[in-house]
């Protein structure tokens, strides 16, 4: 409804019926004039207040920062699978402190090396038809580290020497940021900007004039991280780019 009909409608209450306003059938209240008046132009001013177009236009913005990651990380670990359990979980104790050893003499800090798995496994012979139960017959014992190297070229150099001290279990590399904040802010700085860009593309489109910002909201980040499939080593690493995608929503009010 526009704000001049709405002053109508309020006039018209006021006018009609002024000086013996009622509430209710049964039991009639009288409201002094002033009283009244108060109470209309009150809810005058409450309707007028309404935004124009408040409804606007929303639209989707969208900002990208491409960096090369600067940290690596990669899972090795020891695996073994024995008759005794105590030849198992020696055998892995002591090839996964050679790993350790020869890792951490590539500079790896100790902050940079956390256990992920550490798994007692007993491995049974297959169950014939009829048979109740199975026999154990070994043990399977593993070991598994996430190395993070803070250069990333050097995680090729760290996995060739977990391999060469007895790791027999390597995962795939993953490539990250250590701190993306910086450029999430540069994203999110960009999305900002295009939004408004194509917002005021749809208002001029639409042949009105772009308002105010109503709202703007943007969508959860995902720090990008990047995967590499590897065999046992994996020689040169290339790390390639990352790309840092920041999401927000906003929605503009219309001028005519």
């Amino acid at each position: 409804m526009p704000p001049s009909f709405r002053r109508e409608v309020c006039v018209a209450s006021l006018t009609q019926g002024a000086g013996r306003p009622t509430v209710g059938a049964m039991n009639p209240v009288r409201l002094s004039a002033p009283i009244l008046v108060g109470m209309l132009v009150a809810g005058c001013a409450s309707q007028a207040a309404l935004p124009s177009g408040e409804r606007g236009i929303a639209v989707t913005g969208t900002g990208r920062v491409a960096l090369r990651p600067d940290t690596a990380v990669v899972t090795v670990g020891v695996e073994a699978r024995l008759a005794q359990l105590a030849s198992a979980t020696a055998e892995v104790d002591r090839s996964m402190r050679d790993v350790l050893q020869r890792v951490k003499a590539l500079g790896v800090g100790d902050a940079d090396i956390r256990t992920v798995r550490y798994a007692i496994e007993p491995v049974a012979e297959p169950r014939h038809p009829g048979e109740v139960g199975s026999r154990i017959v070994g043990y399977r014992v593993s070991n598994l580290v996430r190395v993070r190297a803070r250069d990333v070229e050097a995680v090729g150099r760290i996995v060739d020497a977990a391999v060469a001290g007895g790791a027999n279990v390597v995962g795939d590399i993953a490539f990250a940021l250590a701190d993306p904040a910086r450029a999430e802010a540069e994203a999110r700085a960009l999305a900002v900007k295009d939004a408004m860009a194509r917002a005021g593309q749809i208002a001029s489109a639409g042949g009105v004039r772009l308002g105010r910002l109503l709202s703007l909201t943007e969508s959860p980040s995902v720090q990008p991280l990047a995967r590499m499939s590897i065999a046992r080593a994996p020689g040169p690493v290339e790390p390639g780019e990352l790309e840092v995608t920041v999401t927000v929503q906003a929605r503009y009010a219309v001028e005519p």
